[in-house]
């Protein structure tokens, strides 16, 4: 029995097999409610399962028709470049990471796995090269939505990936199911991550003639990952719409760009591009041997996050502490309606109620000097 004859004659949900795809996107709360009473998993930990569960943190929005949603998703942050509004961008008919044709790849190591033998939901994005637990390829197979047939390449067998690869998708899986990411400077939320590395995405499939004086950084990065410039790519397209291989081959390169402001190779323009230099180490040592000063950072950084977390518990029922809470979340923050409503959004997540807090933005300390 297929997806939808189960969907069909045990749920009494009529889908034609070209709208299976549709499941993972945006399934229907009727649909979810009766999955809710025969299996028991709760409401909430099923609309995750598809891709509008994983809004605001994975993209803004399904809807494909939104003005400069590209623009507020992909170049709000800059690494490579410095941030520019002159480029352009599409306006209509985008959504971030969700790619027009269907992708079929998995992890043949977890295939393999008789007890635990499943085809995960973000391997259907063009977000991740390798298998964050076994480190290898993610591989093509043949089947029908949410089934495996067979693979592509009949003699598949189990490819290592680079360490610069699965240093990189160790971060993606890290912000998909912890919810943060830990950079070189500090440790950053999940949904900065994937706007971030989206936003590295875009600069690196910008042609080299609107990167002016800045192409430099770029054609440097594709030299070095030893893939053609722009993956061959004459004209500027939409990531999401590029074919697999030049998606594949353009996330290779992101991780290259990665490894090499992490070893300060590059010295780019970009405002964010600092969240993935190390700090430069002093000689001050306080004359302590160097796994007495790792143990003091780490007992350091154990404090700081019991703080935080007592913070948060507090704010659940004091509001003044609620409200300093947003107000120092609420520095350097976008002050348009809907960056404003994200983060709200993240206080709900805490079950901080939105009654504690103030109506609008504050503004950040020393504003007047910027």
């Amino acid at each position: 029995m297929d997806t939808p004859e189960l969907l069909k004659h045990d749920l009494g949900y009529d889908l034609g097999h070209d709208q299976v795809d549709d499941l993972d996107t945006s399934p229907p709360a009727s649909l979810l409610l009766k999955i809710n009473q025969r299996s028991g998993i709760d409401l909430d930990q099923l609309r995750c399962m598809s891709f509008a569960g994983w809004i605001p943190w994975l993209l803004d929005s399904l809807d494909d028709d939104l003005p400069d949603a590209l623009r507020t998703y992909a170049l709000q942050f800059s690494v490579l470049l410095p941030r520019s509004n002159d480029r352009p961008v599409p306006i209509k008919y985008w959504r971030a990471w969700l790619p027009i044709w269907p992708i079929h790849r998995a992890c043949p190591l977890c295939l393999k796995n008789s007890a635990d033998q499943a085809l995960l939901l973000v391997w259907k994005l063009p977000l991740m090269l390798s298998c964050p637990h076994h480190g290898c390829w993610l591989e093509t197979y043949h089947g029908s939505p949410g089934l495996f047939t067979s693979w592509e390449d009949p003699n598949c067998t189990p490819r290592p990936a680079s360490d610069t690869i699965a240093a990189m998708d160790r971060r993606t899986w890290q912000a998909l199911t912890a919810g943060y990411v830990d950079l070189s400077r500090r440790r950053i939320h999940a949904g900065v991550w994937f706007r971030l590395l989206r936003t590295l995405i875009e600069e690196l499939i910008t042609p080299l003639s609107q990167c002016y004086e800045f192409a430099g950084h770029i054609r440097y990065v594709w030299e070095q990952s030893g893939q053609p410039l722009r993956a061959g790519q004459r004209i500027w397209r939409r990531f999401e719409n590029l074919a697999l291989n030049v998606q594949l081959r353009t996330l290779e390169v992101a991780a290259t760009a990665i490894y090499l402001l992490e070893n300060r190779v590059l010295q780019p323009m970009g405002a964010q591009a600092s969240l993935f230099v190390p700090e430069r180490r002093t000689e001050f040592t306080n004359g302590l041997p160097a796994a007495a000063r790792e143990a003091a950072e780490i007992a350091r950084w154990d404090d700081a996050i019991t703080v935080i977390n007592d913070a948060i518990a507090d704010a659940r029922h004091n509001p003044d502490t609620a409200r300093f809470l947003y107000t120092l979340a609420a520095c350097g923050y976008p002050r348009n309606p809907e960056s404003v409503e994200r983060l709200l959004g993240y206080f709900d997540e805490l079950e901080i109620p939105r009654e504690f807090l103030p109506l609008n933005l504050p503004l950040p300390p020393f504003a007047g000097l910027r």
